[in-house]
C-alpha cells in the first residue's frame, strides 16, 4: 500500500493530478483491492461524477470510514422499488452535520408515495421532525419496535434516488421553531447601546468533532476568526463554539457555549444572525441547510461533500460560500478573502462608522 500513502500525501497538499494518476495505476494493478475503491470515488465525485463517486465511498464501509454499519433490522435496503403505501426508514449515519447533510432525502419516499422514519439521535429530533417528507423520528433503540418496509443507509441516499450535480436536491429544508426564534432575538439584541442593534450579527466556530478522520487538517487557529472582530468592530461576532476546543475570547466577541443548550436553540440562534462563518462542520451544514448565510473555511483536501465546485457545493444554494485553503498549512488566503468579502457584504456599516469618527 506504500502507493496508497503516497496518494494520501499527495491529497492532502492539493496535488490532484498526480494523486489521480496513482488512483489509475491502482485501478490497473489492483482492481479488487478496497481501499483504491473509496480513494477513487472521492475523486470522481471531484471530478464531477457523482452517482459513480458515491457508489465506489462504499467502499469505505468495509473499512469502517464510512457510515455506521448495518441497522438492526431483518427489512432489505430500497433499491429502487416502488414504495406506495410502503414505510422506510433512513438511517442517518456519521455526525450531527451528515444527520442535517442527508434528512433532505426524506422528501423522495414521500414523493414516491412512501411514509419515512429518520432514526437519528434523540437530540435533533426536534429539528429534522419538521423536514418536509418526515414522518417521525425513532432511536436506534426503537427501530425493532417500529414498522417499515425497507430501510437505507443515508450516506447511500444520492446514489439511490439517482442524484448527480445538476439535480441534487438544495433548497434550504430545516426550519426553526417560531417561539425559539422570538427567544433568542430577544437574546442576541440585548444591548444597553441602541446603535448596537444597527450591527450585522456574525456567528462564528473554528472546529468540530476531534473524532473525525482528518479533523486536524480542518482545524484552523481560531486566532484568525477572533481577528476579523479586531478588523471589523463595526459587527457583532458570536461565538457558536461548545464542548470541545474552547478558547479564552476577546471581551468583544459573546460566548454563547452556555446558551446553546440543544439543537433547537442552536437553529434559532443561526437563524437570527446574519451570516455564519465557519470550519466544516455540524453548525456549517445546519446553517446551509436552512438558507442561511453560510461561509465555510475548508483546507485543501475537504470532505467529499465539498470536493467538486470551487465557491459552491452542489449540496446547497448559492448562500452558502466556501473559502479554501490553497496551501498545505497556511490559511492566511482565504481569511483575507473573507475580510474583502465581509467589506462588501456590510458596506453601508464601514461607512457610518468613518462619518461618525
Amino acid at each position: 500500500m506504500h502507493l496508497m500513502d503516497q496518494q494520501l500525501n499527495l491529497m492532502i497538499r492539493g496535488k490532484f493530478e498526480e494523486g489521480w494518476k496513482i488512483a489509475e495505476e491502482l485501478e490497473q494493478k489492483h482492481p479488487d483491492q478496497i481501499p483504491p475503491k473509496f480513494n477513487r470515488g472521492w475523486f470522481l465525485i471531484k471530478q464531477g461524477n457523482f452517482i459513480e463517486g458515491h457508489k465506489l465511498l462504499e467502499y469505505g464501509r468495509a473499512l469502517n470510514v464510512y457510515g455506521d454499519g448495518r441497522l438492526n433490522t431483518s427489512k432489505p435496503i430500497w433499491k429502487g422499488s416502488d414504495l406506495s403505501g410502503k414505510t422506510v426508514i433512513i438511517n442517518l449515519e456519521g455526525g450531527f452535520g451528515d444527520n442535517f447533510i442527508h434528512a433532505r432525502f426524506a422528501n423522495d419516499i414521500a414523493k414516491r408515495g412512501g411514509k419515512c422514519i429518520l432514526c437519528c439521535d434523540i437530540s435533533v429530533h426536534d429539528i429534522l421532525s419538521t423536514v418536509e417528507g418526515v414522518d417521525s423520528c425513532i432511536t436506534l433503540s426503537e427501530v425493532s419496535s417500529t414498522y417499515h418496509d425497507f430501510w437505507i443507509p443515508s450516506f447511500s441516499c444520492i446514489w439511490l434516488f439517482g442524484y448527480d450535480k445538476e439535480t441534487l436536491p438544495n433548497k434550504p429544508y430545516i426550519t426553526s421553531s417560531q417561539d425559539s426564534n422570538i427567544l433568542w432575538s430577544k437574546l442576541l439584541n440585548t444591548t444597553a447601546n441602541k446603535e448596537d442593534l444597527k450591527k450585522p450579527k456574525i456567528g462564528i466556530r473554528w472546529s468540530g468533532n476531534p473524532e473525525f478522520e482528518h479533523q486536524q487538517f480542518r482545524i484552523f487557529p481560531p486566532k484568525f476568526l477572533f481577528d476579523l472582530q479586531k478588523k471589523f468592530p463595526e459587527y457583532r461576532f458570536y461565538s457558536l463554539q461548545r464542548d470541545n476546543d474552547i478558547y479564552e475570547l476577546p471581551d468583544e466577541i459573546t460566548d454563547l457555549q452556555h446558551f446553546l443548550i440543544s439543537w433547537k436553540d442552536t437553529a434559532a440562534c443561526i437563524h437570527n444572525l446574519d451570516i455564519v462563518i465557519t470550519s466544516c462542520t455540524s453548525v456549517a451544514h445546519l446553517a446551509a441547510a436552512m438558507g442561511k448565510k453560510t461561509w465555510i473555511i475548508l483546507p485543501i483536501l475537504p470532505y467529499y461533500v465539498w470536493a467538486y465546485g470551487n465557491e459552491h457545493s452542489p449540496w446547497y444554494q448559492k448562500t452558502t460560500k466556501l473559502f479554501r485553503q490553497k496551501v498545505f498549512g497556511e490559511w492566511e488566503e482565504p481569511f483575507d478573502q473573507i475580510e474583502k468579502e465581509l467589506l462588501e457584504l456590510f458596506p453601508s456599516n464601514i461607512n457610518t462608522n468613518k462619518e461618525n469618527a
